[in-house]
């Protein structure tokens, strides 16, 4: 299977080699100058529709991140556009600049009287358009490797991150100064002006702060727990506008305005009440400036607001039996599946749960094992802190029928990534490898 991006940059290289034959001979031939001019094309195409889809992703709709396989894949994909879009646009940089050199030092030389290939109606417009530009490229530039720095605290990422969607709105400034008129009645041009339409209105949503809106629902703190194990669970009471979440998904939790909304899966069962309310709660590992004091800072009665539900690792899959594996706070669906399946009476399809942990309390222990009893969920707890490690040849050895499974991961990346790598070359069919991308920078 392509991957998704991958698969989009095609269709962009296809729309242009079938716009070529529309443009004028003179910005087609084989001579430095329309070369040139077509690489200056094509590199701006490919960054403004990139970052296009990426504006598109960030709106956080079910209907396109549905068939990417979830919001959280769908993240991961918005993610990787905007740095394919940053580093083509610095392609496009860079091959201007580098031509403006060439073209001092005699090495390339634009033909006289050849006429300027963008519309007559934006000739007054060039010179903020270019300026306009280059200021976002280097603020573009500056976003992403705060992103990619993992040290930044969340709460600095997403407040800077709010400026990409006017960054965004000058680069489609430049491109409707610049792209080439043949275009506009190509499908390249067709397609890149949907795309900015699209992405320009998705930019406004944001910068309006209506991303999300109708799915949140205010939410009150009813009460926290430490587990024991480095992972504090917040319960929340949610009023009946919540819709009701499927076990495996995840939320967007705020419990302070100044930090702003964080992703977490919901630990718990969907049980609504009477009055269409009810209570969501949340295993919170810390791991960041945020979560390391979050007990300080919030206590029962505390105001918070939720948003979702999102994400498609719901356990849905056509094998006659399921393998889970939950490494850390990633065994978080896997409680909340399993509380779900004590509330019918326990599971109907054999499952079993591999833990990987490096320490267990004991009281949180015998609360995870009367879970798992009820839940009718075959336990396996394994320690790292006792030299223990899963691997697929003890997957395999210890579950016979192990191709039959659907197997669901929730962890590291690295350590699922390879885990799947194993049991794929054993004969595990991908699609049966279920593997949630939880990243959101």
């Amino acid at each position: 299977m392509i991957p998704p991006v991958s698969l989009f940059l095609l269709v962009l290289l296809l729309a242009w080699a079938v716009s070529l034959p529309l443009m004028p001979a003179a910005v087609t031939s084989l001579l430095p100058w329309p070369i040139y001019l077509q690489g200056l094309w094509l590199s701006g195409a490919l960054a403004i529709a990139c970052f296009s889809a990426a504006m598109l992703l960030a709106l956080r709709w079910p209907v396109l991140s549905r068939p990417l396989g979830g919001l959280d894949r769908a993240y991961r994909i918005h993610r990787r556009l905007a740095l394919w879009g940053t580093g083509l646009a610095w392609l496009h940089y860079g091959l201007r600049l580098a031509v403006k050199s060439a073209r001092r030092a005699g090495l390339i030389v634009k033909p006289e009287g050849f006429p300027s290939q963008a519309l007559d109606l934006f000739d007054a417009w060039h010179h903020s358009a270019k300026e306009w530009a280059e200021w976002a490229l280097f603020i573009a530039l500056g976003l992403v490797l705060l992103a990619l720095w993992r040290r930044v605290p969340y709460r600095l990422f997403a407040r800077l991150h709010r400026l990409m969607p006017l960054v965004y709105l000058a680069w489609v400034y430049h491109a409707l100064v610049f792209m080439p008129a043949a275009w506009w009645r190509a499908p390249m041009g067709v397609l890149l002006a949907l795309l900015m339409l699209a992405g320009a209105a998705a930019a406004l949503l944001s910068l309006a702060g209506l991303i999300g809106r109708r799915r949140r629902v205010a939410a009150t703190v009813n009460g926290l727990r430490d587990r024991g194990d480095g992972v504090l669970e917040l319960s929340l009471d949610v009023p009946a506008g919540w819709p009701g979440h499927r076990s495996g998904q995840f939320a967007l939790l705020c419990l302070d305005a100044r930090e702003g909304a964080h992703p977490f899966t919901i630990a718990s069962a969907w049980a609504p009440r009477p009055d269409g309310g009810g209570e969501l709660r949340f295993g919170i590992k810390a791991l960041g400036d945020f979560t390391r004091g979050l007990a300080r800072r919030i206590a029962a009665g505390d105001a918070a607001w939720v948003e979702g539900p999102y994400g498609l690792f719901v356990f849905d899959d056509r094998r006659p039996r399921q393998i889970w594996i939950g490494a850390g706070i990633g065994m978080t669906p896997f409680l909340a599946r399993m509380r779900a399946l004590a509330q019918q009476g326990g599971t109907r399809q054999p499952v079993s749960l591999y833990y990987c942990t490096a320490t267990l309390e004991p009281n949180w222990l015998e609360d995870f094992l009367s879970l798992a009893h009820a839940a009718g969920v075959e336990l396996h707890v394994v320690r790292s802190a006792w030299g223990q490690r899963l691997d697929a040849v003890q997957l395999m050895r210890e579950q016979p029928d192990w191709r039959h499974a659907g197997i669901w991961f929730c962890g590291p990346a690295r350590f699922g990534e390879s885990l799947k790598a194993e049991l794929v070359h054993a004969g595990l069919d991908p699609q049966d490898f279920h593997q949630e991308a939880f990243e959101f920078r």
